[in-house]
């Protein structure tokens, strides 16, 4: 078994992309292989990092999660980890970035409120280290890709 990713591998992951639930067999009838093979083809993934879990995707508007913002953050020198370790754990942040450019950090998250959101922005953001801060309130997405098609 090869350390590498290959087109059959490649394969195996555009299946995946368009549906997490596929059985092996669906996979190995779509890809033209046997089913064993896609076994030990998603095994090696996982073992390699490449496949790092199968994670539902869920509409958050539905559980009543309507507010969507993204934060960028200038933070003051030296306390970017406290950043990390401050928002890793807070439920409302889906995820964080640390970015070059004029900002240091974005943040992406999702409140039910714009109250909730005005809570988080007036107890959050005024901590000790973060410089400045401009929220954005998303509209809609307009895309989402995957580079694997």
């Amino acid at each position: 078994m090869t350390s590498y990713i290959d087109s059959v591998d490649i394969a195996i992951l555009r299946v995946l992309l368009k549906n997490a639930r596929a059985s092996f067999r669906e996979i190995a009838s779509e890809v033209g292989i046997a089913v064993g093979t896609v076994q030990n083809r998603v095994r090696k993934m996982e073992k390699m990092g490449v496949l790092q879990g199968f994670e539902p995707i869920i509409d958050y508007s539905k559980l009543g999660y309507d507010v969507d913002a993204i934060i960028a953050l200038k933070i003051k020198r030296d306390k970017i980890e406290n950043i990390r370790r401050m928002f890793r754990e807070t439920p409302n942040v889906m995820s964080m970035y640390e970015v070059t450019g004029d900002v240091d950090v974005f943040l992406r998250v999702k409140f039910k409120s714009s109250s909730e959101l005005a809570e988080f922005l007036i107890n959050k953001l005024s901590e000790e280290y973060v410089k400045s801060s401009v929220t954005y309130t998303v509209l809609r997405r307009m895309s989402k890709k995957d580079l694997i098609r």
